[in-house]
């Protein structure tokens, strides 16, 4: 950002604010430019008159009018010209700083006047189309977890809301001192609600079951260390150990002791005891939101 005399220009105008989406190539900030452009003007000019100047010293030298060194040396300062013509219209090129990639500035941190230098920070400039999570994974998964598995993304800053994904990278190499390795995740979705910055849980599917048997963890008691389900039969509350598999943030999976379709109670069930008497209320509720 040096001008050939190695001043730092100020910055003119600021062309692009934090929020703003920009395309690659668009113009964020306009430096000073008068001294660059005054200073490409000169260059061109002395440049195009060494040109048609050496176009005498070359018929002077194939006459052999002159010595070499002082063809050599013409030849030299032509050079030295062209070399310091394109340096100037760098410099002036560079009095417009413009957008690397296409993005939404995040973060803006330069005012109007500042002089501007090689290393300062201008923007934040984030590409949204391609966002990732970095998750840290215990080691014994390390055989495991593959590129390409799907993964679900939520974060308790968006409640109600799950993101897809796939795994995208992983890194062969444990951490030594947490024992787990890096994976990224790729996010599928649009970013409208996901946000760089944002923390995240992530979930890899490393495998699926199908035609599993479905519990709503809303419905699971826990006692000690096993879990049980009261279980709506023949009008009494039965409560049933269940042995689980898979789960995900809002289902466990009943691997033996229920059936497919059995009624389980969901809300109220921490009071009760087994073979209490109950009514279902709202089970024609259930059975139309089922069948839509």
């Amino acid at each position: 950002l040096y001008d050939i005399h190695g001043n730092l220009p100020a910055l003119e105008a600021v062309l692009a604010e934090e929020g703003d989406q920009v395309a690659a190539g668009d113009t964020l900030v306009m430096l000073e430019s008068d001294q660059a452009r005054i200073d490409e003007l000169e260059s061109a000019m002395n440049l195009r008159h060494l040109e048609a100047g050496f176009q005498r010293i070359e018929e002077m030298y194939r006459r052999k009018l002159i010595s070499v060194q002082a063809y050599e040396d013409k030849l030299f300062q032509l050079e030295e010209a062209r070399l310091r013509r394109e340096k100037t219209q760098l410099a002036l090129e560079n009095t417009s700083i413009r957008a690397p990639f296409s993005g939404v500035i995040t973060f803006r941190e330069v005012q109007v006047g500042a002089r501007v230098g090689p290393g300062v920070k201008l923007f934040d400039l984030v590409k949204l189309d391609d966002m990732i999570a970095r998750v840290f994974v215990p080691g014994k998964y390390l055989t495991v977890v593959k590129t390409g598995q799907r993964a679900e993304v939520r974060s308790e800053f968006l409640p109600g809301k799950t993101f897809r994904g796939s795994v995208k990278r992983i890194s062969p190499v444990l951490d030594p001192k947490s024992g787990t390795f890096r994976v990224t995740v790729g996010l599928l979705d649009r970013w409208e609600y996901l946000r760089p910055g944002l923390f995240v849980n992530v979930r890899i599917v490393t495998d699926t079951h199908r035609n599993a048997v479905l519990l709503p963890k809303a419905a699971v008691v826990y006692d000690g260390g096993d879990r049980y389900v009261f279980a709506v039969i023949d009008s009494t509350a039965t409560k049933i150990k269940i042995a689980t598999g898979y789960e995900n943030g809002e289902h466990v999976e009943a691997v033996s002791a229920i059936a497919a379709e059995t009624p389980i109670i969901v809300v109220g069930q921490n009071g009760l005891w087994d073979k209490a008497k109950v009514k279902v209320v709202n089970a024609a509720e259930d059975a139309a939101l089922n069948q839509g």
